[in-house]
């Protein structure tokens, strides 16, 4: 599957720009982690998983993870980008486990890069690129700050990949700075 295809194929299901710039965030996030972790020669591929991840989020809600297979199995799309994209809903819709690394990483920095870009939008500057690890943290612990981030996830990502939560944000916002002002 190409860029081009899969993007075309999350238009078809997410219309909102919200959700759409997730998906390219994840997208980016993904590529990123894929050239700092090892993986330079599978960048796309983890791209393509990132940009896919929430694919059924818009029109099934509650079925996410669970629906977004079932679409792509139609489009006859690789097994291993299902199983990826699923696996970020673990312990939440599926219970598909992340297994791979770069599956791990998904899981972990869906729900980060979400607080992460709130944490951005209440900073002076508006910028990633000023940010630092110690104000992501403190909005962290204020479970009513941006709510619908799960703490728990981000938590559990950063225990799944053997890293610190600390390391964990520091690597994410690195990886935001090279595609976000």
């Amino acid at each position: 599957m190409t860029r081009e295809e899969a993007w075309n194929l999350l238009t078809e299901y997410i219309q909102e720009d919200f959700h759409l710039q997730h998906g390219q965030i994840v997208e980016n996030t993904m590529m990123y982690f894929a050239d700092k972790l090892g993986y330079g020669d599978e960048k796309e591929f983890w791209g393509i998983v990132g940009l896919l991840h929430d694919l059924d989020f818009e029109q099934f809600p509650d079925q996410h993870c669970i629906k977004s297979q079932e679409i792509m199995k139609e489009h006859g799309i690789d097994e291993r980008i299902i199983h990826a994209a699923a696996s970020h809903g673990y312990g939440i819709t599926v219970d598909i486990k992340p297994e791979h690394e770069m599956e791990k990483v998904l899981y972990a920095v869906d729900e980060l890069t979400g607080l992460i870009g709130a944490v951005v939008l209440m900073r002076p500057s508006k910028s990633v690129q000023d940010l630092e690890v110690k104000s992501v943290k403190k909005k962290f612990k204020s479970k009513g700050f941006a709510a619908g981030c799960d703490r728990e996830i981000i938590q559990r990502g950063a225990d799944m990949l053997g890293w610190t939560l600390e390391e964990l944000i520091q690597q994410t916002i690195d990886a935001l700075k090279t595609f976000q002002d």
